[in-house]
């Protein structure tokens, strides 16, 4: 693949990873104060917008759902426009430097060169370095809910500590969860593919049904770096099943047949109706024989229920610990 080269025009003198430059135009200039806002920014995944005001301040939005970052775009701009009366410039889509251009004549769906990767696909209109440039490859997977496509669902926030650090960025999409074994073999077989075309670390995060078969994938031999699980289920909500016994011994089982080598980060939140009980400590007891490596939030004060990871304040407040735990291996508060 050819490389997207980073860099935010005349926004910042020095732009870390995750900005692609797609021309020559200049940029409004920002204050300090929207210079952080960029770096703060950079922090949340996709689709995401960045917008600058003739003052020179910014306004932004993350995390919004689509084929496409139109939302964000929308979202951005709206929020600039109430507040600045000078005119507000749209600067960046997702991680394209657009710069007051027409966002869709310069974003692509699929960043060129990306092929998909067995079941894995690229995220849509979001740049990447390739195997041989980028610092590893994370494979988001979506959580899931009974008649709805969920295939346009963003990541979840925090991802975008691992996209600013140089990761690619791939989906695992499945319309209809009806075959665990079968999802999770084909995610496994993709990441043995990813290896095979060079990303030098690979890691699998997801929620819910997503969470589940990352783990899955992992404890059929995935060869992965680390696997980020947030509010891991597939049974579906507690109150609908005849026997929670199953849910339980199955969770139990793929735990046990995990092997050290991969980080793993677990969280669970209180209130969660997804939750049969005791499968945190079902981590602890599994990976204290096994001596997998593992970071376990169980039941953080402050969040609540079954889409808890996917609030901006958890990002915020768990993200950085996430992150140095899955990178380095080092154990954070409030992790």
């Amino acid at each position: 693949m050819k490389p997207l080269i980073v860099a935010v025009a005349a926004l910042l003198v020095a732009s870390g990873p995750g900005l692609a430059q797609s021309g020559g135009s200049t940029a409004p200039g920002l204050n300090s104060e929207a210079a952080r806002s960029l770096a703060d920014f950079q922090l949340f995944g996709p689709h995401r917008a960045f917008v600058v005001g003739g003052d020179g301040k910014a306004s932004w939005w993350a995390g919004a759902g689509g084929i496409d970052p139109g939302n964000a775009v929308a979202s951005a701009m709206r929020r600039c426009e109430e507040r600045s009366k000078q005119g507000c410039v749209l600067h960046v889509v997702n991680n394209y430097t657009v710069t007051g251009r027409d966002w869709r004549s310069v974003v692509p769906a699929r960043a060129a060169d990306a092929p998909d990767i067995g079941r894995i696909r690229p995220e849509p209109y979001w740049s990447m370095r390739g195997p041989a440039l980028a610092n590893g490859l994370i494979v988001w997977s979506h959580g899931y809910m009974a008649g709805k496509n969920a295939t346009d669902n963003p990541p979840q926030p925090w991802i975008g500590r691992f996209t600013r650090l140089g990761y690619d960025l791939y989906r695992f999409d499945r319309e209809w969860i009806a075959d665990w074994a079968s999802d999770a073999t084909a995610l496994a077989d993709a990441v043995r593919k990813a290896r095979a075309m060079g990303y030098r670390r690979v890691l699998l995060a997801g929620q819910s049904a997503g969470a589940w078969v990352s783990l899955a994938a992992l404890a059929r031999g995935a060869p992965v770096d680390g696997v980020i699980s947030i509010a891991a289920a597939h049974h579906g909500e507690v109150k609908k099943l005849s026997d929670t016994t199953r849910a339980r011994s199955e969770w139990q089982h793929m735990l046990e047949a995990i092997k050290p080598g991969a980080r793993i980060v677990l969280v669970n939140f209180a209130e969660d109706t997804y939750d049969v009980g005791g499968r945190m400590g079902d981590a602890r007891t599994a990976f204290a024989k096994t001596g997998v490596s593992a970071e376990i939030v169980d039941d953080p004060p402050g969040f609540k229920g079954h889409g808890a990871g996917g609030d901006f304040t958890f990002a915020r407040k768990f993200g950085p610990c996430i992150q140095a735990f899955i990178e380095t291996g080092h154990k954070q508060e409030p992790c």
